[in-house]
């Protein structure tokens, strides 16, 4: 597309997640917020509070744990409310995040009047203070939405069909918008995809001194899953169910809750380690450390269709063989020249896989190669380069 210039006077962005624990979402959002800068937006993260015991970091300490640069400013709202998870707690946060969204927006009056102003949102909450506010003329900035899924639900269709312009990343959400809701084609932008490789350095890490770093033995070999892994999950149960195949070789579950260690704790799985969340530094050791890399899913439609893998990333650029779960989004995604795929649910399918990489690694490590190219050629500053001009095409 060709490069225009930017009409884009300032970019709000409306963040779903508190920035203070580096979930996958959050990654995102930090990645994006610092890629718009970097392609000379101004650029301000509006993002609820979480209060929680075991995960403190402080406001300052934000931009390091994800490794970005601080070229953007951070607004948190005044949601604190405790993270637990129960109906009340739920309600709770809804309500705090519109009456605060609220206050934010009259707070800040003066700019949102201003139509060269854009709100860049990946809340449907905190979205719905800004169309109503906008119906009533009381703001005149743009609003787009970036949206990894949508339903079939009058929720959804209440905000897209109101907003300026959707950012998405897949296909079938694309044509899912257009077909269900009417959007406009012009009116969506699909996303390249992107990785986050923006600050990386070209070399590759030394295993050896980070196995060391990790205390893990030198000539074993690992599998690592390093993701989302709360108890009851599905693939957690397939991947453990792997690991009793192998006798020489260690698997690895990185970001383990509590009731997950608690769960596994009178499980019979000799080579099963599990660590728990790490910060994004931290958990980038593991997963340079491994051998193999597992990222599996369950086969639900979310999956099939809008997945959208923070960890693909961060695996990729590790020169490590990756495994991901046959899934069509993810098929759309990683090309099979640089990744294995293995069946949904099965962990026959996942440890038969993991035989053939370890058996062959010489060839499976060329591939993985193919994949460290392929993240480090598409980064986030890239994809917003792309999006910016799209929006400037489109509202300017």
């Amino acid at each position: 597309m060709k490069q225009s210039e930017h009409h884009i006077k300032k970019l709000y962005y409306i963040s779903p997640r508190d920035m203070r624990k580096n979930r996958a979402d959050a990654v995102h959002i930090m990645y994006s917020c610092a890629a718009f800068s970097n392609n000379g937006v101004d650029v301000e993260l509006v993002a609820p509070s979480i209060k929680r015991k075991d995960y403190k970091v402080s406001k300052d300490d934000i931009f390091s744990l994800y490794d970005v640069p601080k070229n953007f400013t951070i607004t948190e709202l005044r949601t604190k409310i405790k993270e637990v998870k129960n109906k009340s707690s739920t309600i709770s946060l809804v309500v705090k995040k519109l009456l605060f969204t609220v206050v934010f927006i009259l707070n800040n009056l003066k700019s949102l009047r201003n139509k060269n102003v854009l709100i860049y949102s990946k809340c449907y909450i905190s979205t719905i203070p800004y169309i109503v506010l906008r119906t009533l003329k009381l703001i005149r900035c743009k609003l787009v939405f970036e949206t990894p899924f949508l339903k079939q639900n009058s929720y959804h269709k209440f905000i897209v069909k109101r907003v300026d312009m959707i950012v998405v990343m897949t296909d079938f959400v694309k044509d899912f918008a257009v077909k269900n809701f009417g959007i406009e084609k012009e009116r969506i932008v699909k996303s390249p995809i992107r990785f986050q490789t923006d600050y990386l350095e070209s070399k590759v890490e030394n295993k050896i001194e980070i196995r060391n770093e990790l205390n893990w033995e030198v000539n074993s070999r690992y599998i690592v899953y390093a993701g989302k892994a709360g108890e009851k999950l599905n693939r957690i149960k397939i991947f453990a169910e792997a690991s009793n195949v192998f006798e020489d070789v260690k698997f690895v579950i990185v970001g383990a809750t509590p009731g997950l260690m608690k769960e596994y704790d009178s499980h019979n799985y000799n080579n099963l380690l599990l660590y728990p969340f790490q910060t994004y530094s931290d958990y980038l050791k593991f997963v340079n450390a491994a051998d193999v890399l597992v990222a599996t899913y369950e086969d639900t439609h979310y999956n099939r269709y809008t997945l959208s893998p923070g960890k693909g990333g961060a695996y990729l650029q590790s020169c490590n063989p990756v495994v991901f779960t046959d899934l069509p989004c993810l098929r759309e995604r990683f090309p099979e020249s640089m990744v294995s795929f293995v069946k949904p649910n099965d962990s026959k399918s996942l440890s038969e896989k993991i035989e053939h990489i370890l058996n062959n690694y010489d060839h499976y490590t060329e591939r993985a190669q193919k994949g460290r190219e392929y993240v480090m050629r598409n980064t986030f500053t890239d994809a917003s380069k792309f999006i910016l001009n799209a929006l400037n095409e489109q509202l300017f």
